[in-house]
Formats: structure tokens, sequence, C-alpha cells
């Protein structure tokens, strides 16, 4: 048995455990725009990165999400916004982008303390009940 008196710092220079990177989100077109191809990449590499918020309603999303996505309606994030903590970056999800960005427009407005940690999805996107997907750019 090893003791490492420097603790879990050392420990995992010596174990060569990698700590996950934070996501590199790339902004796309339009402010608060996620790059398409960035957002695919962090879904595929790194999901638990990301705080995914679906801002359809309940029935949407139970019809089907993607799987790391919490529900937050549009009409009920409004509520939420004043005392929401935010610890990593934000990316607000729906069929089109239209609520999505909404929803980033929203934030905006009432935390903008939150500047360049919250972003939306802008691209038509078809959710299966089993979690997978299809995504086509918006333009």
């Amino acid at each position: 048995m090893r003791v490492f008196a420097a603790g879990y710092p050392a420990w995992v220079k010596y174990a060569g455990v990698k700590k996950k990177a934070a996501p590199q989100i790339k902004q796309g077109g339009d402010e608060g725009v996620i790059e398409l191809k960035s957002f695919l990449k962090i879904l595929k590499e790194n999901p638990q990165s990301i705080l995914l918020v679906d801002v359809r309603d309940a029935d949407e999303y139970k019809a089907g999400h993607f799987k790391t996505a919490v529900n937050i309606p549009l009409d009920e994030l409004e509520k939420k916004l004043k005392t929401w903590k935010v610890t990593k970056p934000v990316v607000f999800v729906c069929n089109t982008g239209s609520q999505s960005g909404e929803a980033f427009y929203m934030v905006m407005d009432q935390r903008p303390d939150l500047k360049g940690k919250v972003f939306f999805l802008e691209a038509e996107t078809t959710y299966n009940a089993d979690g997978t997907f299809k995504i086509k750019p918006a333009h």
C-alpha cells in the first residue's frame, strides 16, 4: 500500500488518471448558438460536461429527448432564473432552435452574469423514445 502525503492531486499524477477536460464549446453563427459539430462531439465524448436543458413542454419531452437532458419547460424557466446556480456550461435544446433561442435570450436579459456560460442549439432535431435522435442544420 502506498500513501500519498500530498493527497489526491499526487495520487492522480502517480496513477496517470486524466481528468476529463472542460467541453470545447464553439460558437456558431449567431450569438449564443453552439456549433453543431462541437455539440455532437460533446454529446459523444463527454455529455456530463454540460447541463443539457430541454425547454419543450413535458409531453414533448416524454415522447423523446436527449438521454442526458433535463426538462425545464420555457414557461417554468423564468421562475428558476433568479436562484439558478450554473456550475457547468448550459445548452438549451428544442426541436428547431426557436424555443431554445428564446430561453437563451431570456437568460441574457435576466442573468447577464451567465454570458459565455449559456448556449442554445439551432438545428432541426427529431427525438425518439429510446434516446436516439436525428439532427439537421437549421439553415
